[in-house]
């Protein structure tokens, strides 16, 4: 067990190094740098090359590659991701407010949404091929067929013109206080659910009709076992495990890929200020989101991980 949960964790720590190298690199070669943004195309054609290649010093634009890389690796260990090229600023606290709103976010979609996942799979798998699942199946490919954007403008359409009952957009100051920014994103909260429901309440729903026709399960109801026990005290569990780490990632990928919501609804998070990055060519911004992105999908992979080795016992003995 102990030895597992080592091997987990060295194997998280080298998937991390890995996933930094690549951000690096990745953000190394987008095209142009700050100087594009800072000067206009007329005044680089017009500055002299020694003026050009003293302010790229000045930024550090013409340091080598390998010396960037070692340097973004030891600060990145640090929490220290630098600061902005144009501004100065510190990047950590650029990113700080954006994360937090971005991660109340997902962890309120979470906290609505699995409950209501769970409640779909095992209403459809309860009533398997019956009007009840045709219904629910129905309405569930539709959620996950269509895209967050589609029904995005749906919801504001809907519930912001039409009938003007929430606001289309979010005016709330990136710093704001979290709870009046949360209530002010009803329907970014709404938009993220439905697919969210959608993709983890089919996953659920396919667990549990595979628990449900076990021959385990059938000599539960031989003994006289009621349907409602053995569903939540049977089936319900012995479906979630292989779950786990589907959820997780899925968990992860919406704290990383809600990009699409937020610029629908001018919500003010992470998503929003990596595409101010990107615009602007401010690498070190790109790289700590990306990274802080990527410890997060690599957490929630180890957390599965670990729940798995914990709820089953044939992983630890494997």
């Amino acid at each position: 067990m102990l030895i597992a949960i080592i091997r987990r964790f060295a194997l998280s720590l080298l998937t991390l190094l890995a996933l930094a190298v690549f951000i690096f690199v990745a953000t190394e070669i987008m095209p142009g740098d700050a100087v594009d943004v800072i000067l206009s195309s007329d005044e680089i054609a017009n500055m002299p090359p020694e003026r050009l290649i003293q302010m790229k010093h000045d930024l550090g634009l013409d340091r080598p590659a390998s010396e960037r890389l070692g340097n973004f690796l030891l600060n990145a260990v640090q929490g220290d991701f630098g600061k902005t090229i144009i501004s100065k600023a510190p990047v950590t606290s650029i990113i700080a407010y954006p994360m937090r709103n971005t991660l109340s976010l997902a962890i309120l979609v979470l906290l609505i949404a699995i409950p209501l996942a769970i409640a779909v799979g095992v209403a459809s798998a309860f009533w398997h091929r019956k009007f009840v699942d045709h219904v629910i199946s129905t309405v569930v490919i539709i959620g996950y067929s269509i895209p967050e954007f589609v029904i995005g403008t749906f919801m504001v359409i809907l519930f912001a013109v039409i009938f003007p009952w929430f606001p289309a957009t979010i005016t709330v100051d990136t710093r704001g206080p979290l709870f009046e920014l949360l209530s002010a994103s009803v329907l970014p909260i709404a938009t993220i659910v439905i697919g969210s429901v959608a993709y983890l309440g089919r996953l659920l729903r396919v667990g549990m009709i595979e628990a449900l026709s076990t021959d385990y399960v059938e000599r539960l109801r031989l003994t006289g076992v009621s349907e409602l026990r053995i569903v939540f005290n049977h089936a319900l569990p012995a479906a979630v495990i292989p779950c786990i780490t589907a959820m997780a990632l899925f968990a992860a990928a919406l704290v990383s890929g809600i990009v699409v919501v937020e610029q629908v609804f001018s919500f003010p998070g992470i998503g929003q200020e990596l595409i101010r990055g990107v615009v602007r060519r401010e690498v070190h911004i790109v790289q700590a989101i990306s990274l802080c992105s990527a410890m997060i999908v690599v957490t929630f992979n180890l957390l599965a991980d670990l729940s798995i080795l914990f709820l089953d016992p044939r992983t630890r003995s494997s």
